[in-house]
């Protein structure tokens, strides 16, 4: 696939309301070729309407952009923990259209399937077995992104979920800063004992949270335990807590050939095309393209 390819996540640029062409017009002006798509940037959930995914074809080739992953974030509505069918349609939904718009990876996460680090991960897992075989027939590998107030918020709780659900068309999304969110060292430790099973890579970067120092348009939710009390806060891509760089140099040197998507946590619309212009010089800087 050659080198390590650059997107950006559509999730952000549609929270602040813009609509798909607005998303594509920014992407393409930072000089990146890649979108992640998120469900509500293709179509109203929970269905997805064939006039809009036609649409979002047709953007994409005027935009000349490729779609890097579609990700479901439904796990965070409880209803659709509640109604687990429900969440298997909306999946297998999300890897059919994943395929129509050329993109070979669809992004979930376990969130209220399986709350807190310890909680049992088997209805989750029940849940995945035939939406990953489902993607297995549609040639779609579906990755679990891990988030710190999960189970999936540790290299361990996430290798335990990806070896119980046992499928090479199952990985998981390495967002290395959700690690250091959930109290982790996000590199070398999680990298470590996940490097086999990455497929996918979301890029931000963290630090504790200092009030009076550190302005609220990046401030985020508290850490995992025992930092609780404590907030963690989004600089941007190099100024942050984690070893960016050395996970970039590890990455190149073990053969990741895969995608590393910018997606910044900022509550300004003016600060996050901020956010896009340092991040994508410096992940172009570092050979990722």
């Amino acid at each position: 696939m050659g080198e390590i390819r650059l997107a950006i996540s559509g999730q952000q640029l549609g929270g602040f309301g813009k609509p798909l062409r607005e998303i594509l017009e920014t992407i393409k002006k930072y000089g990146v070729s890649w979108v992640e798509l998120w469900t509500f940037n293709i179509s109203p959930e929970p269905r997805f309407r064939d006039e809009d995914v036609r649409r979002a074809i047709e953007l994409l080739e005027e935009y000349k952009v490729g779609v890097a992953c579609v990700t479901n974030g439904a796990a965070f509505d409880k209803a659709y923990a509640e109604a687990p069918d429900k969440y298997i349609e909306f999946m297998k939904e999300t890897i059919r259209v994943a395929k129509e718009l050329g993109a070979g990876i669809v992004n979930c996460y376990c969130y209220y399937f399986a709350l807190g680090h310890d909680a049992d991960i088997k209805p989750f897992v029940k849940v995945m077995k035939p939406i990953v075989e489902y993607a297995e027939k549609m040639e779609v590998t579906v990755v679990l992104e891990n988030e710190a107030h999960d189970a999936s918020g540790t290299p361990e709780g996430m290798l335990k979920i990806l070896k119980a659900v046992d499928s090479e068309f199952f990985r998981t999304n390495f967002d290395f800063t959700n690690y250091y969110h959930a109290c982790v060292e996000p590199f070398p430790y999680a990298y470590e004992i996940l490097k086999d099973y990455i497929a996918y890579i979301h890029a931000k970067n963290g630090c504790r949270y200092i009030p009076g120092v550190h302005p609220d348009y990046a401030k985020g939710a508290p850490f995992a335990p025992p930092l609780e009390k404590e907030y963690i806060f989004y600089p941007p891509l190099p100024h942050g807590a984690v070893n960016v760089e050395g996970l970039i140099e590890r990455l190149k040197k073990d053969g990741y050939r895969g995608f590393c998507t910018l997606e910044p946590h900022v509550s300004r619309l003016d600060k996050l095309l901020e956010y896009y212009e340092i991040e994508v010089a410096y992940l172009k800087q570092k050979g990722i393209t």
